[in-house]
């Protein structure tokens, strides 16, 4: 009888062996000199790109009127801050709460109080 022919295994040979010539490729294009300053050169001009995109976005932004995406983070964090000291000060107040309310307030009149 004969062996039946396993599929997945016929495709993981495949992929193995396209993946050692790819490998093998890659490492003959980027021992060359010219494919590193080759790479170099587009990740600069990459990194221009995002520049000049953030920079006309911040234009934009400003004749718009609107804020920019450190002003927002900026706003964010300011309002994390508040709301931390405003639930400190509610909990102080809830704590304290019970003994203020047990002492006769001062009368806010003009007249002061009759003496006894």
């Amino acid at each position: 009888m004969a062996t039946p022919i396993d599929p997945m295994t016929m495709l993981r040979d495949v992929v193995n062996q396209w993946e050692k010539l790819a490998n093998e490729y890659g490492s003959q294009f980027l021992a060359r000199p010219e494919a590193a300053q080759a790479m170099h050169s587009a990740t600069a001009a990459g990194l221009q790109v995002q520049n000049a995109v953030q920079e006309a976005m911040a234009k934009v932004l400003a004749a718009a009127n609107m804020p920019s995406k450190v002003e927002v983070e900026t706003l964010s964090q300011r309002l994390t801050s508040i709301e931390g000291s405003l639930a400190r000060i509610e909990t102080a107040l809830a704590s304290g709460n019970a003994v203020h309310q047990s002492k006769p307030r001062p009368t806010r009149g003009r007249k002061p109080a009759p003496s006894a």
